[in-house]
């Protein structure tokens, strides 16, 4: 056995090979429902109100409802070396193949209530509140968000499970002439560049506003969305496609998240789907 360290080296066909995805967009858009079609059973950490009710019914389906802990207790636990006992969990439920987060966003919030109730930043004339925390309360979050996010990654990676993330969309920033530059994920920006090279896929999940109601996957840059990157589509023509899913229909003979790890796990990037 070859090794560097204690670390065994093996050759690309058996490395570990799992999906770390961020799948970010507007409310509404089918974001929690489209996770749910990533492979194999999933445990589903749920840490917004009502998050994972779209996708109760589904027999390969867990939920863990951590939405009613109280937020000292949440990040009491979240940022554990072992957060939520997962590695545990994952250990002697070995059915489990992906663990979805949902949402990010709700964790974040979360964490600039607690960053307030620490009084992070309060100062001489300044006590930080949720309408107006302060540069440093929106910092602490940060840093809570990083912790857990980090937990999260590093306990999946070891039991070589997927784990999906969703995100929501921010309001767009403006320029100086009232234009959109850009929108992006609805945490800091800081936040946003810290967290992104930790991910394999950054996806951008749309819904139209037409009465079709079509959605669209959008693997690069595109429409003043960022950030979004991707290892398992092609680089090659457009940045973004339709995503034919209908949550009301079973997953076989559709687009899901599974069929296209199948497809790509020897590592040939997939075409932009036409």
């Amino acid at each position: 056995m070859l090794t560097l360290g204690n670390v065994e080296v093996t050759s690309g066909a058996k490395a570990p090979n799992r999906l770390a995805i961020l799948l970010w967009g507007p409310a509404a858009c089918g974001k929690t429902t489209f996770a749910a079609t990533a492979p194999g059973k999933k445990l589903w950490l749920s840490f917004g109100d009502n998050e994972h009710v779209s996708v109760m019914h589904r027999k390969d389906v867990i939920v863990a409802n951590l939405s009613d802990m109280t937020v000292e207790e949440l990040f009491k636990h979240a940022q554990n070396e072992n957060p939520f006992g997962l590695d545990q969990f994952l250990a002697k439920q070995t059915e489990v193949e992906t663990v979805v987060c949902d949402s990010l966003t709700a964790i974040a919030f979360k964490a600039l209530q607690k960053a307030v109730a620490d009084k992070i930043g309060a100062g001489k004339g300044f006590t930080p509140t949720m309408e107006a925390p302060g540069i440093s309360a929106y910092g602490g979050r940060n840093a809570i968000v990083l912790v857990t996010l980090t937990g999260l990654l590093r306990v999946t990676a070891k039991h070589n499970v997927h784990i999906i993330i969703t995100a929501h969309e921010a309001d767009p920033v403006m320029n100086d002439q009232g234009v959109i530059e850009y929108i992006s994920v609805m945490l800091g920006g800081q936040l946003v560049n810290n967290m992104s090279w930790r991910l394999s896929e950054i996806w951008h999940m749309s819904q139209d506003t037409t009465k079709d109601k079509v959605r669209r996957i959008a693997i690069r840059p595109t429409r003043r969305r960022r950030p979004m990157k991707t290892r398992m589509f092609s680089d090659k023509g457009e940045p973004d496609f339709q995503l034919r899913y209908d949550a009301d229909k079973a997953d076989k003979g559709q687009m899901t998240i599974a069929d296209w790890y199948e497809k790509a796990r020897d590592g040939v990037r997939l075409p932009i789907p036409k």
